[in-house]
């Protein structure tokens, strides 16, 4: 374990080496490439002060809440869609349309839409990143279930019901799964650029409030803190699949 996480740490070391160098040489100026030096103490700041805590807190909320209504519809719908090839005539065709608009390109409807919510409006943003992954992923699974899986279960005498949640699903659990950590991915980042656009907290408008005043070492502070909470969503994903899936390994 640890001579894989020393495996790991090599590249970020040298990174930060090279950081340090060149803005210790001062090449640049601290506003294009800020000192290691001064963005550590500015993340010791934020952190006593709990400033970053409190954009942190509000972006996780609103990822949380997107995700969470993503999934709560985006499963449901893509197992129907899979199954019934009348559901997926109906909506397919608007669902190939909506999904090519990036999810950022929703955020002047989100603020009028949801007015002034704290919450609501960025939400509705990490909703529209995060759904149609897991939506697809659901309906591949789906379609992917062997027939003789379907065939076997009905020559035994199953209902349509006891296949589509004794089989399908359990067999299109690691398309689903691998939707989940897409959409969970990509609702980060719709979120990240939503909060850059009218938010007063959120590590999106943390990051666009310090560059406004030239705080660039603030800036990277959001940046890093950004890539280390995406790191660990993906990981915590990762370890979910690999604990549901641990069956398939038998």
């Amino acid at each position: 374990m640890n001579a894989r996480w020393a495996y790991y740490l090599i590249l970020p070391s040298i990174f930060l080496v090279l950081w340090y160098a060149v803005s210790e040489a001062e090449i640049y100026p601290s506003y294009i490439i800020p000192p290691l030096g001064m963005v550590v103490r500015s993340f010791v700041e934020l952190i006593s002060t709990g400033t970053l805590f409190q954009h942190i807190f509000w972006s996780v909320v609103r990822v949380i809440a997107g995700f969470a209504l993503a999934s709560l519809i985006g499963i449901p719908l893509g197992i129907g869609m899979g199954w019934s090839n009348s559901l997926m005539r109906l909506v397919e065709p608007l669902t190939n349309i909506i999904r090519q608009i990036p999810p950022i390109a929703w955020v002047p409807f989100a603020m009028i839409w949801f007015k002034a919510g704290v919450v609501e409006s960025s939400a509705f943003i990490v909703f529209i990143g995060a759904f149609f992954p897991i939506l697809l992923n659901t309906i591949t699974g789906v379609k992917g279930v062997p027939i003789l899986f379907i065939e076997s279960a009905y020559t035994l005498g199953a209902s349509s019901r006891q296949i589509l949640t004794k089989v399908v699903l359990p067999a299109s659990m690691p398309n689903i799964l691998s939707g989940l950590r897409i959409g969970i991915g990509i609702g980060w980042m719709s979120l990240v650029a939503a909060e850059m656009m009218g938010q007063d907290y959120g590590l999106g408008s943390f990051i666009i409030v310090s560059s406004t005043v030239l705080r660039m070492d603030r800036v990277v502070v959001g940046m890093i803190t950004i890539g280390l909470l995406g790191f660990l969503m993906d990981r915590l994903f990762k370890e979910i699949e690999s604990s549901l899936l641990s069956w398939r390994g038998h």
